[in-house]
């Protein structure tokens, strides 16, 4: 029986789980859970870097005894430079920081936003891997001038762990660099704003073992013999792993956390104007698969309010509590979940959800709790949207909508989806990322004959909820 450490990172906390096969069942253990927050160094906002490498180190030096290998996935488009000699320039920059709208803009009057999108298959945000790297480039010089190599999150921990570069298919897909429909760099698009495509390590596939913390850079670990296996590096192809639409082309995947990203598999990238004029996305999923979709800011607009809320009333605000007022609301205003005010990280929630119900000539809700009303009936309406754009597109009805994620974990948000698509919805596992983590490791250490028994393992050794529409 061979033991498995999974990595799996948010962007307001990270966990290690610990999996395993018994008596046909898949066994999983927290072992590590830890928050994290951005910190504003150099003018700009700034992932916990240190604290973040050293808490996995610490993770797999307290379980190293018990485990044969470890995987690492992140959610997209963040990355990190390394100098010539293999260092890191500085810390990793968020997608959160504001100053990638100047690189954003700045590539707009380069190439148009429907030519980059058509390039790439990539759906078109200031975030995105390829603004970064401009702003960085024109307006950061000192430390462009210094990078030698690009590496995604995920991979720069990989590195850390074993000294090898690559480029993870999966979280390189999240960048806008590149070609979604050949899945390869895009080098000459990348050459068109001075990235040099050399500055990228070769791209391989998830499962692949990249080393052992023998090499490692840490340390803490060269004395360990732990595999280091290069999981899905975005967190969001390993969660898909574990929904229904990973064997069934018919299942929509709804992966609502801090960000919702809704969709499906397709059997080839869709880089259509039609997919731009909707602002779809592709990506990559498990074994170079099409993932379809749609970025929509999620629960961190609940999260948001809620935060604020508690700081005025000076009290704890319960799920339940907000459950309940949701239930017995009776207020209709709508958001479009994904205009752009609503995903900065300076949020004031309560004030930029008023702001646009009044100028779309709405009344204000009554009570503060309705704000939760407002956040929970568009999440549903936006979602229907999507549906109804992607079925468009793919000229197809889907059947049915499998949800992960901490949605998953609503009743109420769940049975609002349902009813709203008139679909059936089936929500767990709420920690899918981390386990499809944990099935690649398990099937690269020669556990699972094949993804499918892994996945119909899962299946068993989880309780998934199911709703229709009422």
């Amino acid at each position: 029986m061979k033991k498995v450490l999974a990595i799996d990172m948010g962007a307001t906390s990270i966990r290690g789980v610990i999996g395993y096969i018994e008596a046909g069942f898949l066994i999983t253990e927290e072992v590590m859970r830890m928050p994290h927050k951005l910190v504003k160094t150099g003018g700009r906002l700034r992932w916990q870097w240190k604290e973040l490498l050293s808490k996995v180190e610490r993770t797999i030096q307290d379980y190293a005894s018990d485990i044969v290998s470890v995987g690492i996935d992140t959610w997209g488009v963040d990355m990190g430079l390394l100098d010539e000699k293999g260092e890191l320039v500085s810390q990793p920059v968020s997608y959160r920081d504001p100053e990638h709208e100047r690189g954003y803009r700045l590539a707009l009057k380069r190439m148009g936003e429907k030519d980059i999108f058509l390039k790439t298959g990539t759906q078109v945000m200031p975030i995105n891997t390829l603004f970064q790297l401009i702003t960085m480039k024109e307006y950061y010089g000192d430390e462009w001038k210094k990078a030698k190599k690009i590496l995604m999150l995920p991979d720069l921990f990989h590195y850390e762990l074993t000294g090898v570069m690559a480029c993870e298919e999966t979280i390189l897909s999240t960048s806008q660099l590149m070609d979604l429909g050949r899945k390869q760099l895009n080098e000459s698009m990348m050459e068109a704003f001075g990235i040099k495509p050399e500055m990228f390590p070769p791209v391989i596939q998830a499962g692949k073992k990249l080393g052992n913390t023998r090499t490692s850079r840490l340390e803490g670990l060269s004395d360990l013999d732990v595999d280091v296996i290069s999981v899905c590096g975005h967190d969001t192809a390993s969660a898909v792993l574990l929904t229904e639409s990973f064997k069934n082309p018919d299942c929509l995947f709804l992966s609502c956390g801090t960000w919702s990203l809704f969709g499906g598999l397709t059997g080839q990238a869709v880089l259509t104007p039609e997919a731009y004029d909707q602002s779809l996305t592709n990506e990559l999923g498990f074994d170079s698969s099409h993932l379809f979709f749609k970025n929509i800011t999620g629960l961190y607009l609940v999260e948001k309010l809620k935060g604020q809320m508690e700081e005025e009333q000076g009290r704890k605000i319960d799920y339940n509590e907000i459950t309940e007022a949701v239930r017995h609301s009776g207020y209709t205003g709508l958001i479009d979940v994904s205009a752009q005010e609503f995903s900065a990280e300076d949020l004031l929630a309560k004030e930029a959800i008023g702001n646009y119900l009044m100028q779309t000539g709405q009344l204000l809700p009554d009570t503060d709790m309705d704000y939760f009303k407002v956040i929970y009936e568009s999440l549903a309406d936006k979602y229907m949207e999507v549906r109804k754009a992607i079925e468009g597109i793919n000229g197809k009805r889907y059947q049915s909508i499998h949800m992960i994620g901490g949605g998953a974990k609503s009743p109420l948000l769940c049975q609002m989806i349902a009813d709203r698509l008139d679909l059936p919805v089936t929500a767990g596992p709420v920690e899918s990322a981390a386990l499809g983590n944990l099935l690649i490791q398990l099937k690269a250490a020669g556990e699972l004959e094949s993804m499918e028994e892994g996945v119909r393992m899962a299946e068993r050794s989880v309780r998934n909820n199911h709703y229709n529409p009422s």
